[in-house]
């Protein structure tokens, strides 16, 4: 469920990923808030480093060596985009019980994954899951990004259903302004 921080936090991921932007790397941003309280930001930082993840970034700068958080504190992680596998997985190691992304990812993104099958730890998770908030300002920036960079993978048309869900974003945009 939507609650009304979310714009306001998924503003301050979205500013993270500008700067990645900006720095021409792929643009994801994440912000991780306990409440109001907003614990630490990240942003992808590394072109073609499948490790510098913003996830993977902020988890470092927050969780790194002892931390008192658990699950009763009601963290939330917001993040541009659908986490991947790697980002999600730890996401679920972690006292995080809700995550809020701006733009699914079809190529890649893996918080809708089932966890019948996964081991007890995971199976009794619960993470609550909202997605669509701020997604076409984070559109926005993806398509800047891919009309921008100069990644191999990006301009031999790797992630394919990625660069169509954008594009695809983006057209139904210019359909709506019509």
């Amino acid at each position: 469920m939507v609650q009304l921080s979310d714009d306001y936090m998924m503003g301050l991921a979205l500013d993270e990923a500008r700067i990645a932007l900006d720095e021409g790397v792929f643009p994801v941003g994440a912000v991780l808030c306990r409440e109001d309280q907003v614990l630490g930001r990240s942003r992808k930082t590394m072109i073609s480093n499948h490790l510098n993840h913003a996830e993977m970034n902020l988890f470092h700068q927050v969780f790194s060596g002892d931390y008192a958080f658990s699950r009763n504190n009601g963290l939330t992680l917001y993040t541009t985009l659908e986490p991947c596998i790697m980002c999600f997985g730890t996401m679920m190691h972690l006292p995080i019980t809700r995550l809020v992304f701006a733009m699914a990812d079809a190529y890649g993104g893996c918080a809708h994954v089932r966890l019948e099958n996964s081991p007890p730890r995971h199976f009794s998770r619960a993470v609550e899951i909202v997605g669509g908030v701020r997604r076409r300002v984070a559109s926005k920036l993806f398509a800047e990004f891919l009309d921008t960079t100069a990644e191999e993978f990006w301009l031999t048309g790797g992630a394919s259903h990625f660069q169509a869900a954008v594009r695809a974003e983006l057209d139904e945009d210019v359909l709506q302004r019509r």
